[in-house]
């Protein structure tokens, strides 16, 4: 008996370590819509999944490079793919198997939720435990907010939704803690911060919006949702500001901080230990690496910025931080890195990696399992 139950440990405990890795692309397809989809090998490399691309059922296209048109959900069990169409202002939902990394059409799917036209550019942002979608398409002062159902991954806009938050905004990110959205308000130079309520409802929390140093279009929270990142359009720096209990923000001393690329972020993320924050510096084709101090202080790792294939987009880390991924937006493929110890950046093989898809060589990418912040029993309460 000690031996069997022995070996269902050992076996359970083999099975999470081997969990594969997917890096999904939103191709921005016009009229139709694609999602791609790639397998992490262990190298670092990406092979293209049987039946990829998949279409959304949507119409794609776009005017401007937006790397937040994409995003995964998981809890009560279920994984879950969604993927903005700008041209039509749908949001398109399918159903991860994590196994496989196969995506299925979500009944319903795809579901309204923004102004249709060709400067429609979707931001998306999903709750922990898949509980609620946020978007906002850049055309509106409006922000939607979704309640997933978490066995179908179906969409329903939730009491009074939309919600206006003042100002036309790109990027948008849930804090780790599930208790804000945090909002780049682009036309006015600001950022937002807003309290989820538990029906999804949102409200501004007290001092909001905070100051920023430019246009602000990207948005990134640590894990512990004290520290909050913020990249602004056509400007090379990264504001930094530390978050409170009640939502609030507040500068980083010496924010803002040099990328040490001189193009436009148009993305960043945290890596899975939040000691590095990561830019894709998108005319410069770089990615550049900046250590995290706990204060929230940013400095250049040596030799950053990274020189990437052509314009960097989107920009996504593996669940365990070994690997880092950014859109190549001028050739409809994928450039990755493997991250050393020190946060430098080494190129993995075979890169690019190409989509396949035609698209509009806008196309957004996240990577599933996202990297995590808390436990595997938090993202499989019910």
């Amino acid at each position: 008996m000690r031996k069997i139950l022995f070996f269902t440990i050992f076996g359970i405990s083999l099975n999470v370590l081997a969990q594969s890795n997917f890096v999904y692309t939103n191709d921005s397809g016009f009229p139709k819509n694609t999602v791609s989809a790639f397998r992490v090998n262990a190298d670092g490399s990406l092979t293209l999944l049987a039946g990829s691309p998949f279409a959304t059922g949507g119409s794609g296209g776009g005017n401007d490079v937006n790397a937040g048109k994409i995003t995964t959900a998981k809890g009560g069990g279920q994984s879950f793919l969604y993927a903005g169409n700008n041209q039509d202002g749908t949001i398109s939902a399918f159903r991860i198997d994590a196994q496989s990394g196969q995506l299925t059409p979500v009944p319903g799917s795809p579901f309204a939720a923004g102004t249709p036209g060709g400067s429609t550019n979707f931001s998306l942002a999903a709750t922990p435990l898949a509980r609620f979608l946020f978007s906002t398409d850049e055309s509106s002062t409006q922000v939607h907010a979704f309640a997933i159902n978490r066995g179908t991954g179906a969409l329903a806009e939730v009491p009074g939704s939309p919600f206006d938050v003042g100002a036309f905004s790109e990027g948008l990110k849930v804090s780790p803690n599930g208790r804000f959205l945090v909002v780049g308000l682009k036309s006015i130079d600001a950022v937002g911060v807003f309290a989820i309520s538990r029906d999804g409802a949102l409200s501004p929390v007290p001092g909001s919006p905070f100051l920023a140093s430019g246009a602000a279009t990207a948005v990134d929270i640590s894990c512990g949702s004290n520290r909050v990142f913020v990249s602004n359009a056509g400007l090379s720096i990264i504001d930094v500001y530390r978050m409170a209990v009640n939502g609030t923000l507040a500068t980083v001393p010496g924010s803002p901080f040099p990328s040490g690329g001189t193009s436009t972020i148009n993305a960043l993320t945290l890596s899975a230990d939040n000691r590095f924050l990561f830019t894709s510096n998108l005319f410069n084709d770089s990615v550049s690496s900046l250590a995290v101090s706990p204060a929230g202080v940013l400095q250049g790792v040596p030799g950053s910025p990274f020189p990437g294939d052509g314009f960097m987009g989107a920009i996504a880390s593996t669940r365990a931080g070994d690997f880092v991924f950014a859109s190549v937006v001028d050739e409809s493929a994928v450039d990755g890195w493997r991250v050393n110890p020190d946060g430098t950046l080494t190129p993995v093989p075979g890169r690019p990696f190409f989509t396949g898809a035609a698209g509009f060589f806008v196309q957004a990418l996240t990577t599933f399992p996202a990297p995590r912040c808390g436990s595997e029993e938090d993202e499989n309460e019910q």
